[in-house]
């Protein structure tokens, strides 16, 4: 064994020898502190990021419903979409053989 070891195991041995003697807990402090770690085991980082996950795609589907709309009112008879398909259908019929 290493010395390192053999220290580490003289002291478990000893620790091991020692009889626990029974703790002067105030009545209610497990509960207390029981509770208290439950309430605080409820505010997790994951929760948090479901949290920003959920707003960010609230968010994108807000962006994307309102570029829609703009989109639809931008185009009517004669806009400047009919336009640009046209010019396109020409580039594309001439460019074919």
């Amino acid at each position: 064994m290493k010395p390192n070891d053999e220290g580490l195991q003289r002291l478990l041995k000893a620790a091991s020898k020692v009889i626990p003697e029974a703790a002067n807990i105030p009545l209610g402090l497990e509960t207390r502190v029981l509770a208290q770690w439950r309430a605080a085991g409820t505010d997790e980082d994951s929760v948090s990021l479901f949290a920003f996950l959920r707003r960010a795609t609230v968010g994108a589907g807000l962006v994307l419903v309102l570029s829609a709309a703009w989109s639809l009112a931008r185009t009517g008879p004669g806009s400047a979409g009919d336009e640009a398909a046209l010019l396109n259908y020409d580039i594309q019929t001439g460019l074919t053989p």
